[in-house]
């Protein structure tokens, strides 16, 4: 098949997958939970800052998901794997096949899922089938796992300490309604930087799951990394606007949200992505702010809204689920790229 086809094919589904992604991201969950802007003006900011963080933060962590998991090599550049009869064609196409399915099922439930865990799932599932336990780099692996591990357990405990803080403190130094309103008001400005920091971070980090690997095919293809970040850019910002709105409200809702409580859940999501994305780490931002919003609800005594566990059940499945498409995809699959 000639290589501008499969480039073409390739592009498509990297935009569909963006699309997906973007339609199941929660970042502006907060915002919309503690009433600081309306649905319009959180779908503005969020297209603005899903745009600029795929461009200057997206290549990154894409080099990442695209080059250093699978254990398989092209120094001929021709396609094929060294020393095997794999086509590296194949294997791309199944990897985004597998990912862009399961983001849009999880996407027209109303369900935040892990787009990262997505993508490595299958990459891992495809990577044991055709090599073994060796075709995978189980280091590299090891070395996201406690990233992915330790950041949910960050979001709740750092969100739960700063509500106990806020509790005790703020309410000491206000003194009635009005002097509690303008506490709140101050909380909404800082809430707004921390989501516009989240938002930046968070369109670096999941554009790797649309475009990683891709990328990873590197000089098999004629690619344009810019222009490939900007159309990702721009298919996470058309998945927020046409259905992110639904995930936004769904977990806007779990709790109870106030812009000091929502500065509070957001802060070590922000603080996490964005050091994440800089050393190149694929995160789990849907994985944090859900952590976060189980500490909120610890800390202030609030009920959570139906919902939690099966969100909890989807994110356990993600791994497994997106690693048996990819397996029962990648025969027919390989099919349309002989060797």
């Amino acid at each position: 098949m000639d290589a501008t086809v499969i480039l073409t094919i390739f592009l498509v589904i990297s935009i569909v997958i963006a699309i997906a992604i973007g339609a199941n991201d929660e970042t502006m969950a907060p915002l919309y939970g503690s009433r600081i802007l309306n649905m319009k003006q959180i779908l503005i900011i969020a297209v603005i800052f899903a745009v600029l963080g795929a461009v200057i933060l997206g290549e990154g962590v894409a080099s990442s998901v695209g080059g250093k998991i699978l254990e398989f090599v092209d120094d001929n550049k021709d396609g094929i794997y060294d020393g095997t009869s794999i086509s590296q064609n194949a294997v791309i196409m199944t990897i985004l096949i597998s990912t862009a399915i399961w983001l849009i099922i999880s996407s027209a439930l109303g369900l935040p899922i892990s787009s990262t865990h997505s993508t490595i799932g299958g990459i891992i599932g495809l990577g044991v089938l055709l090599g073994g336990v060796g075709g995978v780099d189980w280091n590299t692996i090891l070395g996201m796992s406690i990233w992915w591990l330790l950041s949910p357990v960050v979001g709740f405990t750092v969100t739960y300490l700063v509500v106990k803080i806020l509790h005790k403190y703020k309410l000491k130094s206000l003194n009635g309604f009005q002097d509690y309103e303008r506490s709140e008001r101050r909380y909404s400005y800082l809430i707004f930087i921390v989501i516009c920091v989240t938002a930046f971070s968070r369109a670096g980090n999941d554009s790797s799951n649309a475009v990683g690997i891709v990328m990873g095919a590197g000089d098999n293809m004629p690619l344009n990394v810019i222009s490939l970040l900007i159309i990702t850019g721009l298919s996470l910002a058309a998945g927020i606007v046409v259905l992110g709105r639904i995930v936004i409200k769904s977990l806007g809702k779990m709790t109870e949200l106030r812009p000091s409580t929502a500065f509070a859940v957001q802060v070590p999501t922000a603080a996490v992505m964005l050091l994440g994305t800089i050393q190149k780490i694929p995160l789990s931002g849907s994985h944090l702010l859900v952590a976060s919003l189980v500490g909120l609800s610890k800390a202030s005594k609030s009920p959570m809204k139906k919902g939690l566990w099966k969100i909890v059940a989807i994110w356990l499945l993600t791994f497994p689920i997106s690693a048996i498409l990819a397996i029962v995809l990648y025969f027919p699959i390989s099919l349309a790229f002989p060797i």
